[in-house]
């Protein structure tokens, strides 16, 4: 389940909420899981945040040296096969595990108790874009929660940055009144029809195909009606 928020500006948000397969399920349903989960990563727009927050079933360990950026130095307890899956779908994507960053006592680290060892683990996870670690000044279990449940409640904070970072773009003039010459009408609109003509919609999402076709649309135009081309001489 995801949910797409507005931030301040033209910044969003995106929300995923996961529930990963336990240890006993078969194979093919972890691997079913963590494809449909990467799917879903894949389709958020790149300039989101992307938050995603469930119970994985998995430990994910302490080995920060070998999942550099994927976990931090304060990870917890051993990792076990649903924990790999989980690691390589967050290396995968770039993504941070947020519960592992921050140095705090075990009981606020761990989420889960084993109901036969009555052993406490890490399973629960608030995940981030690695290029957003800036923004989350703590994830933490709630010991003292009572939430009827054998899990223990995750506080993330998390602050908004000001402002959102922009790639600053200079709009080249459009001079349409050249559009009035027929020559210039014929060309580009041969030009963009052969253009469009070799797009194939439907194949990606609906971003991908928007900005394929706002891209062609503006580059002909550009290529035509460019305020700095020169007007052929007579």
């Amino acid at each position: 389940m995801s949910l797409r928020l507005p931030l301040k500006g033209k910044c969003h948000a995106t929300f995923i909420s996961a529930y990963g397969p336990t240890m006993t399920n078969p194979e093919e349903i972890k691997d079913k899981f963590y494809e449909d989960l990467e799917f879903l990563i894949t389709s958020v727009p790149k300039e989101d945040k992307i938050i995603i927050l469930g119970d994985f079933n998995a430990r994910v360990g302490t080995d920060y040296q070998t999942w550099e950026g994927v976990i931090g130095r304060n990870g917890v307890g051993k990792s076990n096969c649903n924990g790999h899956l989980l690691l390589k779908t967050c290396a995968a994507q770039d993504l941070l595990i947020t519960n592992t960053v921050f140095r705090l006592p075990n009981r606020n680290k761990t989420s889960w108790m084993q109901p036969c060892s009555k052993h406490w683990h890490l399973t629960d996870y608030v995940i981030v874009r690695r290029r957003d670690r800036q923004d989350v000044r703590v994830t933490k279990a709630m010991c003292g929660a009572d939430c009827w449940t054998d899990h223990r409640l995750i506080l993330s904070k998390h602050i908004q940055p000001r402002r959102c970072p922009q790639v600053k773009k200079t709009n080249r003039q459009l001079n349409v009144s050249n559009l009035s010459q027929h020559s210039v009408r014929q060309n580009h609109s041969e030009d963009l029809d052969s253009k469009l003509n070799q797009l194939s919609f439907g194949t990606n999402g609906v971003e991908e195909d928007w900005a394929a076709f706002r891209d062609v649309v503006y580059n002909t135009a550009i290529t035509h009606l460019d305020q700095n081309t020169h007007k052929h001489q007579d």
